[in-house]
């Protein structure tokens, strides 16, 4: 044994064991029905941050869009670490200790002082890089920004290993709700930029409206911050997310940089955008796959062969939607000056599957602790990514950028599939594969041969294939539904802050109907 395993084998001993509590399997999680959710309510989440951007563009003068959008992207980043750095590893304690346990309000403690540490670091950073810009009031507003960011994401976490996805959602959704009724406030107002990044801060004010019992379960506990398995893993997940995201985002950022101002880097940018829908079918598996592997006396098997299958459904359609649209349809949300490029779009669809696939692998394995296999994973993906891009680019530009963007990360995908294979055979999905890969293949071909023969057919299909996904995960067709996983609970009573159903423990049943029989 290597000094690192030993490093990581002492680590885990110094982790609380879950407590012991007498449980019973009385609850069903629908993971179909939760990563559908959650992937709807990512793309609408994304369609309202599209609008707050384009009435910024449309409403605000040049120079102040222009400092706005930087801003933007500063802040987008911020987002990216705080996401990585502070949700899965408090959803991990909130799924194994229960309400009130002394473990789940250190962890508590711990997500709030990593979200209050860091938003100080990343304040003075973006603080410091905006002012180097634009204005002391546009830096100011920027770094109060980047703090409260990092400080809502605690109870996002708390959400998570509550499994209250459906809160979740709808707190996501608010945030940017709140953004864009600010927006229309900072035009009416003509705050100008600062006004406008003043809206992200609006916007945080949604995600702190939670159960009472997440702020029952916060206490000032600074000691917490001395234990070093806590950090350890709190370091493992964010490395390792923050490596998805940057993938997820490099070509991006890449081709503005490489072909900066041209209209083909634009409409590269802005069909990226669209083209990364199979990624937000990922976050919602990842959501909720994540707290449930490590929540203790769950069937491992059960839960990743129902991640996977839903997961597939989702992100077959997404891509087959993407990847075949006609133009007469995809030109409709795609500006008039970015149509030359859309012959691009089934490449970044290939690439928005490749990215999907990297991401739940990668929570998937780091759910199951498997952070060698991640890591190394990863490594690849960078290296096969940033080699596509860069032999994209040599070979034909922009146009040479999406197909090594695609051949890239559909590449790296693929190399991470086989080096978690190991770790996911209790899945069984080996007898499935086949099967559900001739339907995806038929799916696709449907599509585009629909495409090119009459685009409202194709829109009637593209219409039918999502909804009859979406129905058959809510459990609405007359097939059967079978993504629901048995999850082990506390016996008890009903929780008032969760509001889920407990069951009696059986000697209790057996003795109240021995007193109703007497």
């Amino acid at each position: 044994m290597d000094l690192s395993e030993q490093a990581i084998t002492t680590a885990v001993n110094l982790r609380p064991r879950a407590e012991s509590r007498e449980r019973t399997p009385d609850q069903d999680v629908n993971i179909a029905q939760n990563s559908g959710f959650l992937a709807v309510s990512a793309g609408l989440v994304g369609v309202v941050s599209y609008a707050c951007t384009l009435l910024m563009a449309n409403m605000l003068g040049t120079a102040d869009y222009t400092q706005f959008a930087a801003a933007a992207m500063i802040l987008g980043v911020v987002g990216i670490v705080a996401n990585a750095m502070v949700p899965l590893p408090l959803s991990h304690v909130v799924a194994v200790h229960p309400e009130g346990s002394e473990e789940r309000r250190n962890g508590v403690a711990f997500s709030v002082f990593v979200s209050c540490l860091a938003g100080i670091a990343a304040a003075a950073i973006t603080g410091g890089v905006t002012l180097a810009l634009a204005t002391p009031a546009l830096a100011a507003a920027v770094a109060l920004a980047a703090f409260v960011i990092f400080v809502v994401n605690a109870p996002a976490g708390w959400l998570q290993g509550e499994l209250r996805f459906t809160w979740y959602a709808v707190s996501t959704i608010g945030e940017v709700v709140l953004r864009l009724i600010f927006s229309l406030l900072v035009i009416v107002m003509a705050w100008g930029a600062g006004g406008a990044v003043l809206g992200f801060v609006a916007g945080c004010l949604a995600p702190l409206v939670v159960p009472w019992s997440f702020y029952r379960d916060l206490r000032w506990r600074p000691r917490v911050l001395l234990e070093k398995w806590r950090w350890a893993e709190t370091s493992d997940i964010a490395s390792v997310l923050c490596i998805v995201s940057v993938l997820v985002g490099i070509d991006v950022v890449v081709v503005g940089f490489l072909d900066n101002g041209s209209v083909e880097a634009a409409g590269f940018q802005a069909l990226a955008t669209i083209a990364k829908g199979p990624v937000y079918v990922a976050a919602g598996t990842a959501l909720v796959a994540f707290p449930l592997l490590r929540t203790p006396g769950v069937k491992v098997g059960e839960v990743l062969g129902a991640s996977f299958a839903s997961f597939g459904q989702l992100v077959v359609v997404a891509f087959a939607i993407i990847a075949t649209a006609p133009p007469l349809m995809s030109g409709v949300i795609v500006p008039q000056k970015y149509h030359g490029s859309l012959g691009l779009l089934p490449w970044l669809a290939a690439s928005g599957l490749g990215y999907a696939v990297l991401m739940v692998l990668a929570t998937i394995l780091l759910a199951m602790r498997a952070y060698r296999r991640c890591q190394i994973g990863l490594a690849c993906a960078c290296l096969l990514v940033i080699g596509g891009l860069w032999i994209g680019w040599e070979l034909n530009a922009v146009s040479g950028m999406a197909v090594g963007s695609a051949v890239g990360a559909v590449t790296a995908g693929l190399v991470l599939t086989l080096l978690a294979r190991p770790v996911l055979a209790s899945a069984n999905l080996g007898k499935r594969a086949g099967r559900f890969a001739i339907l995806a293949f038929a799916l696709i071909v449907v599509l585009a041969v629909a495409a090119h023969l009459q685009p409202l057919l194709w829109l009637l299909l593209a219409g039918i294939s999502g909804a009859t996904v979406l129905a058959h995960q809510r459990g609405m067709l007359p097939h059967r539904n079978d993504f629901k996983i048995s999850r082990r609970r506390q016996v008890g009573r009903r929780s008032k802050s969760t509001g889920r159903r407990s069951h009696k423990a059986p000697h209790r049943r057996a003795s109240q109907s021995r007193c109703h029989c007497s």
